[in-house]
C-alpha cells in the first residue's frame, strides 16, 4: 500500500504489528516511530487508539531511553498522553 495514499491505513497497520512485537517481548520502537511519522499527519481518533496500545505494551521497556523518546513523540507530535 502506498503510504501517500492510504497514510492511516499504513500507519495503523505499523502500529499494530509494532503491538504484536512488543507481546512476543520483541521491542521493536522502530515501527512505533515510523507510525508517529505518517499518523502525524492524518487526524484519527481510531489510529491514535492503536498507537496507545503500542505505549501501553512499553511498560517493560519505560526505562529505556528510546521508549522514553517515543513516548515523547507521542505526546507532542500526536497530543496522546502515557
Amino acid at each position: 500500500m502506498p503510504t501517500r495514499v492510504f497514510t492511516r491505513s499504513v500507519g495503523m497497520r505499523l502500529a499494530i504489528v509494532g503491538t504484536a512485537r512488543l507481546q512476543a517481548r520483541n521491542l521493536d520502537h522502530g515501527l512505533g516511530n515510523r507510525s508517529i511519522d505518517i499518523l502525524a499527519r492524518v487526524q484519527s481518533a481510531r489510529a491514535k487508539g492503536y498507537v496507545r496500545e503500542f505505549n501501553t505494551g512499553l511498560a517493560p521497556w519505560r526505562r529505556e531511553p528510546a521508549v522514553r523518546e517515543f513516548i515523547h513523540r507521542t505526546r507532542n507530535e500526536l497530543g496522546i498522553a502515557a
